[in-house]
């Protein structure tokens, strides 16, 4: 279903078509898994949702893992985007912290599709999270919140030994997948004031501490 091969830069590539007819495709089809999950999932299923013939449909995307994979990396796109909208607009590492977590969390734990996957297909998701090839999802996710850091890094406005920065973006990514996949726990996560203390309480500090001093 993902390929750990770049995947956050070929989210980042993938674009909606510039075709009304694909759109409406790619839009009967996120509601279709949306639906009914991604194994009983068909192109036909898709035709009929749309109000197009099958012929139409493999027109645009000749196979159903085609349409699949696009629909994902068209996801994906959006989450990413939203993250370094959310993150451009904090004026300090610390709260380009806090507010990025808070926004992946909120996104991902009422994220439909994925929680519709967890919830009936865990077999089709979970390795993807956690164990095939070391965790697509984790590996790509952590390079690229390691490239936010490092960002910050060169920008003076945090110092941090380089091979930390790998470190701390897989812990930041770590915490965020755990919190999406069981979100059953004992941590105050009930409401936007409780996410909110739990990261400026326990999560805040770890960037504090890697800020420069300022100078007298």
């Amino acid at each position: 279903m993902l390929q750990n091969e770049d995947l956050i830069g070929r989210a980042l590539a993938a674009e909606l078509p510039d075709d009304q007819t694909a759109n409406r495709i790619l839009g009967a089809a996120f509601q279709q898994a949306e639906d009914f999950g991604l194994r009983r999932f068909t192109m036909d299923d898709v035709a009929r949702r749309v109000g197009l013939s099958r012929v139409t449909i493999y027109r645009y995307f000749p196979k159903k893992d085609e349409l699949i994979n696009a629909l994902l990396m068209i996801e994906l796109r959006r989450f990413l985007n939203k993250v370094e909208a959310v993150v451009a607009e904090q004026p300090t590492p610390l709260s380009k912290l806090v507010e990025g977590l808070l926004f992946c969390l909120n996104f991902l734990r009422a994220h439909r599709l994925l929680n519709r996957l967890l919830r009936t297909e865990p077999e089709l998701i979970l390795p993807h999270l956690t164990t095939k090839a070391g965790g697509t999802v984790l590996a790509a996710a952590r390079g690229w919140v390691a490239m936010q850091i490092r960002a910050e890094v060169a920008a003076g406005r945090v110092a941090m030994p380089d091979p930390d920065v790998d470190v701390l973006a897989e812990l930041l990514v770590r915490i965020v997948i755990s919190l999406t996949i069981t979100p059953d726990s004992v941590l105050p996560m009930d409401s936007p004031d409780d996410q909110r203390r739990l990261v400026e309480l326990y999560l805040a500090p770890v960037v504090a501490a890697f800020r420069p001093r300022e100078e007298n």
